[in-house]
């Protein structure tokens, strides 16, 4: 029996009819329910002008500390989770060297300013009634060798004693005199106090001793490992006795503010244009199925650069270019840090005299048929 080629045509139709139907492997109801579910899994996003992938962060950006100096950990202070302070301790590095350095530095600075503070205040009281008193002495010799000579003098001119005897008694005068003005000498500079040569040597060598301490000080500070921000420790990266160094620096953890979270998003070099500052965003993860978070872009960079974020996709460009905008989530929102992303840019409302002409006679009809109604 021959078939017509419109009959043909219908029996091959109804074939693959079945055969699609019993392929997918579902009932009309099924099917409507699978899609049913899939609608309600993923919630449907408002209407938007860009999509880009973004991760979560804290919103002050993560901080990763690290080592300032060479050396072994002694210890470090903190677990994941921990809360912390800015200028807080987490870490020290084995620090003995340094510290006895600063030990040593501040010894030399407490000689530097005694020596200072003797040659401001000059010879104490002792030393200045000594000099008076040697003074006094030495006058007193002066006066009896004076006295000897003139004795002496005319004896030897009437020639009852020898000339040896007058020149003994000169040379003692001349002693005496001697003796007189060193101690008179030495009494004034005790009186005079020091040079202010003296003083600014004396000044420098504080100076310096104090630069010492500083140097030791700053060495020593390096050991211990700070916590640059307020926050919690989002992941620790070492542990004690393990070896770290500043060239280049060892990250020790990492430490991040999540009372405020952020998305940074990479959108695509061809939708930049449609991202602005205070433009709002709903944020989609996977791993929060049904769920939508939202916020508002604060920042925009200026300069493009290269994509960071792989999100695994077949779909996804490995070279593209991209701009990072910067999203504050809003305060209600709770994810882990690091989570990757879908951001919906939505597309902005326009403002009241943009808005579409037919929108704008529909209002201005309805408001003449209020002021008619109520005349």
């Amino acid at each position: 029996m021959k078939l017509s080629k419109g009959t043909a045509i219908a029996i091959v139709v109804a074939f693959s009819a079945v055969a699609l139907w019993f392929g997918f492997g579902g009932t009309p109801e099924a099917t409507s329910v699978n899609a049913t579910s899939s609608r309600a899994s993923t919630p449907e996003v408002t209407p938007h002008v860009a999509v880009a992938p973004g991760l979560i962060e804290p919103l002050n950006e993560e901080r990763e500390v690290a080592a300032e100096a060479n050396g072994i950990l002694r210890e470090v202070r903190v677990e994941e989770n921990d809360e912390v302070t800015a200028g807080e301790v987490i870490a020290i590095v084995n620090n003995a060297e340094q510290a006895a350095r600063l030990d040593s530095a501040r010894a030399e600075l407490a000689l530097r300013r005694a020596e200072l503070d003797k040659t401001v205040n000059g010879a104490r009281p002792e030393q200045r009634r000594e000099a008076q008193a040697a003074l006094s002495e030495a006058h007193a010799g002066l006066d009896y060798a004076r006295r000897e000579y003139d004795r002496r003098a005319p004896l030897v001119k009437s020639g009852v004693s020898p000339k040896a005897v007058l020149d003994k008694a000169a040379s003692d005068l001349d002693v005496a005199k001697a003796r007189a003005a060193a101690a008179a000498e030495k009494l004034a500079a005790i009186e005079a106090g020091s040079r202010s040569e003296d003083i600014a040597a004396a000044q420098a060598h504080v100076d310096l001793a104090k630069a010492n301490v500083a140097l030791a000080s700053a060495l020593l500070d390096k050991t211990l490992i700070r916590s640059p921000i307020s926050g919690i420790v989002l992941r620790r990266m070492r542990l004690g006795g393990e070896s770290v160094s500043a060239t280049p620096p060892t990250p020790i953890a990492i430490v991040g503010n999540i009372n405020g979270l952020q998305v940074r998003a990479e959108v695509d070099e061809t939708d930049a244009a449609r991202v602005k500052v205070g433009q709002r965003v709903e944020i989609l993860a996977d791993a929060f199925p049904g769920k939508k978070f939202r916020g508002t872009v604060y920042r925009v960079a200026s300069r493009m650069g290269a994509k960071q974020i792989q999100t695994g996709r077949p779909a996804d460009k490995l070279d593209a270019k991209i701009l990072q905008a910067f999203i504050h989530l809003d305060p209600n929102v709770r994810a882990p840090i690091g989570l990757r992303v879908d951001a919906y840019f939505l597309t902005p409302a326009p403002p009241l005299g943009e808005r579409p002409l037919a929108k704008q006679r529909m209002s201005h009809e309805r408001t003449e048929a209020s002021v008619a109604g109520s005349r």
